[in-house]
């Protein structure tokens, strides 16, 4: 099969690798280098040093509906355009070019988490469950019929990092099979229950900012959820503090702690107040700090009895 990828971050490139152990691909369409990092400096997409380590034709254009851009993708007679990641929405023009038509690989189950950041909305959110869907794209955002769908277990400290593996894991191969029956014409395509749709927004600093008011439960799935980007935060004597691994505490113990508030459980474990419950700090960084387990904190920062998360 001849394809016309669209991609973007390292989970693109790692469906790219696959992809290419049965197919063909003829051109790569991924965003703009851009400024990244603290320092500013212009980076190529993971898609893009693919390509160029592949020798594959590269686009990145301004906009997908330039009639030149899409001039030039004919050319290429792609059999299927895949999407993966790609970061701007594909207009009509484009992915009703080739005969098989363009699907797109979402990280969920949908109709379930339609949109931005479904892998860490599914951990905010305490699922239990998620998994991988290969859609045909339509004009609706992740709404078009079904390819093939995988269900991935969810464990209850699984961080987004971690799932992002799981799914990187799984998604090259659900694509090849998704391409396969698209291909042989054996494919049975299945509507989305446009009624279960559920729909997740961006991550945002306010989304990662941890109200000591919620349960401890919610804000251990927020912290699992954001690591390892862009990780949960809290301020700590007027400075910011990201959190990277917490687990609720369940020890019976007579401790009752206001919303933030620090105990030092044992003289080496540190514990902060909830809402509801208790949860234990495992590891954490302070502004400007390396990340550092809570024993180095508590004997780095000399807790007192009124420090609180903030």
């Amino acid at each position: 099969m001849r394809i016309g990828f669209f991609g973007t971050p390292q989970l693109s490139s790692d469906c790219l690798e696959k992809l290419l152990n049965e197919h063909e691909i003829v051109f790569i369409v991924t965003a703009e280098d851009k400024p990244r990092g603290r320092n500013k400096r212009v980076t190529s997409s993971a898609a893009k040093k693919f390509a160029i380590h592949r020798g594959i034709d590269i686009f990145q254009p301004c906009s997908l509906s330039d009639p030149e851009f899409i001039k030039k993708i004919k050319k290429y007679n792609a059999d299927i355009f895949v999407v993966v990641a790609y970061g701007k929405i594909i207009p009509d023009v484009v992915y009703e070019l080739p005969p098989l038509k363009t699907i797109n690989l979402h990280p969920s189950l949908l109709p379930q988490y339609r949109g931005a950041a479904p892998v860490q909305w599914a951990l905010i959110n305490g699922e239990s469950k998620t998994g991988i869907t290969v859609q045909v794209i339509n004009s609706e955002l992740d709404a078009g019929d079904i390819v093939v769908q995988k269900e991935l277990h969810i464990d209850k400290d699984l961080t987004a990092g971690e799932l992002f593996d799981i799914v990187t894991n799984e998604s090259g191969d659900l694509l090849n099979e998704a391409i396969s029956s698209l291909a042989r014409g054996y494919a049975e395509l299945t509507p989305q229950d446009h009624n279960r749709a559920t729909y997740c927004g961006k991550i945002t600093r306010d989304t990662a900012h941890i109200n000591w008011e919620k349960d401890a439960d919610s804000i251990h799935n927020l912290v699992r959820g954001l690591n390892p980007k862009p990780a949960a935060w809290t301020t700590f004597r007027n400075n910011n503090l990201k959190l990277w691994n917490t687990s609720p505490f369940n020890e019976d113990i007579d401790l009752q702690l206001k919303p933030g508030a620090l105990y030092k459980y044992k003289k080496k474990r540190l514990i902060a107040g909830t809402g509801k419950g208790l949860l234990e700090i495992l590891r954490l960084q302070p502004e400007n700090k390396k990340i550092m387990d809570s024993l180095s904190f508590i004997n780095g920062y000399r807790l007192a009895e009124n420090d609180f998360f903030v």
